[in-house]
């Protein structure tokens, strides 16, 4: 039986489409690349997901699973390769505890941030969430998943994830952590279990399917003071960076920080603004803390880069600018605004707006209605100043090669380790879906080779990485594909699991249109 047939024997007519408009939406990811599906499940409940992944197993069909569909720059919807079945959850968006004595909630993949957010302002519970600038409507469990990260002392987002409960390509539904015994009090609060810690299988990867995800959140801190730094040379940067990691390897600074090129964080604002790049941070717990940790700061940070320019904000400071702005009308508050609203876990539309030089974007947009294409650009470098150095020498040439803006985030996810996020934007015309192409294997490439490692892909874009990963962790992510997905019908490729030669294919894949 065809996966269509199998499908409409299942589902009614409003949890299942083949229209050829919903199925070209799906196709196209924002960077322009097309990969059409064959068919699009809106599944409500876990019955007919287990329904779906029985019938996917009898019958022989790939189906590739999306939270909400919206992993912008990263492959957007898209499937590893055309006609599998693509199955969004964004039905199942129930927030099902908010647990404010234990500080975590209990959700579905398709609840967004803004739903998390209005459930436990609901609530009342004195919990404060992280979120990420991808908007209102983006799902929670998706980005986690993926490993994303935030703003606050909580930003590192998958390691605050407590427990899932996970459906396997084979039917069996497992819960991770404590949940593996039958009755635990702590299920839902100690996310490490006996044995071997499984949670990590299920995050980027084609190992099951989260139905629900315990998070842990961040008590609402006594006192807040969101930090601005403005650097006035792109040299001082690294250093700025590098300071930074040792700041929270002291615990003085435990926050997300965030070190933005002034175009990455101002849009096309930027020129209007003086200096090179901005450094964002919160300081929060109790005031006098919270103030000592400003003055430690401040203190070293001047140290290492003189000229650094401060900026310290608290709620009351930040209503006074606010009142002010109602007459002034300035878009550099505008923009601060955006800073405020994540440091705050307010989650917002936005940043999409800057990302895009577009008023009008926001988190709902399907894909062929956004203004422009974008790619993501990724790398993990050392905390070390020589390292960060390096790692900008090898973009900024291309860049400026390729004739795009030099958009850069480097953010101190953790205490010794620094991401650097770049995009580009471009028009939705060939030529330019096809240079974007070529800069975006070259520096991939570049970065690559000297080390420089991406710390998520995406649909379209695994291949590209193959090649700089060692193949006895290829050989192992194979095996343990073939172990969990005998049948291989979960994204058989993503994140290059399922590719083992000695293993028969399901059958043969229409390529997909870069």
């Amino acid at each position: 039986m065809s996966s269509i047939a199998a499908i409409s024997a299942l589902f009614s007519a409003d949890k299942w489409s083949q229209n050829g408009e919903i199925l070209d939406e799906y196709a196209l990811a924002l960077n322009g690349s097309r990969c059409r599906p064959a068919a699009i499940v809106w599944p409500e409940n876990d019955d007919d997901l287990l329904a779906l992944v029985n019938a996917a197993n009898q019958h022989h069909f790939s189906l590739h699973i999306l939270a909400r569909g919206k992993n912008w720059g990263y492959g957007t919807a898209q499937a590893p390769s055309a006609d599998h079945v693509i199955v969004n959850l964004m039905r199942m968006d129930k927030v099902l505890e908010v647990n404010e004595q234990d500080a975590y909630v209990r959700i579905q993949p398709g609840v967004t941030q803004a739903q998390l957010y209005e459930a436990v302002v609901d609530s009342e519970a004195a919990l404060q969430l992280d979120i990420t600038a991808a908007g209102n409507h983006t799902s929670v469990v998706g980005n986690v998943l993926e490993r994303g990260f935030g703003h606050t002392n909580y930003s590192d987002r998958f390691g605050n994830v407590l427990s899932m409960r996970v459906l396997l390509p084979t039917g069996k539904i497992i819960e991770t952590g404590m949940g593996a015994y039958q009755h635990s009090v702590a299920k839902h609060v100690y996310p490490y279990g006996i044995g071997p810690v499984i949670q990590g299988l299920f995050s980027q990867s084609n190992l099951g399917i989260v139905l629900e995800m315990t998070l842990a959140l961040q008590p609402t801190p006594e006192f807040t003071l969101n930090v601005l730094i403005l650097c006035q040379s792109d040299a001082d940067a690294p250093k700025v960076v590098s300071e930074m990691a040792r700041l929270k390897q002291l615990g003085i600074v435990t926050s997300g920080v965030h070190t933005a090129s002034m175009a990455r964080a101002m849009g096309a604002q930027a020129r209007k603004v003086a200096g090179s790049w901005v450094i964002t941070t919160t300081l929060s717990g109790p005031k006098s803390i919270a103030k000592a940790r400003y003055r430690e700061m401040k203190k070293a940070l001047k140290t290492v880069v003189p000229n650094l320019r401060f900026i310290g904000l608290t709620q009351r400071r930040w209503n006074v600018i606010q009142w002010l702005n109602g007459y002034l009308k300035s878009p550099h508050i505008e923009g601060l605004k955006i800073v405020w609203d994540l440091k705050q876990g307010v989650p917002t539309d936005d940043a999409i707006k800057t990302l895009l030089d577009d008023p009008s974007a926001h988190s709902q947009m399907k894909t062929e209605e956004f203004p422009a294409y974008f790619r993501w650009v990724c790398a993990v470098t050392s905390s070390k100043t020589q390292d960060i150095e390096r790692m900008l020498d090898i973009c900024r040439p291309l860049f400026a090669k390729f004739g795009y803006e030099d958009r850069y985030t480097m953010t101190n996810v953790t205490e010794r380790a620094v991401v650097l996020i770049a995009n580009i934007r471009y028009e939705k015309t060939p030529a330019s879906v096809a240079r974007a192409r070529e800069f975006y294997k070259e520096l991939d490439h570049a970065l690559l080779e000297q080390g420089f490692c991406p710390y998520r892909s995406g649909s379209g874009l695994f291949e590209d990485v193959r090649q700089f990963i060692d193949p006895n962790h290829l050989e192992l992510l194979g095996r343990l594909k073939y172990a969990v997905d005998p049948n291989q019908i979960l994204s058989p490729g993503k994140y290059w699991s399922g590719s083992l030669q000695s293993q028969p294919v399901v059958e043969a894949r229409e390529t997909c249109v870069d």
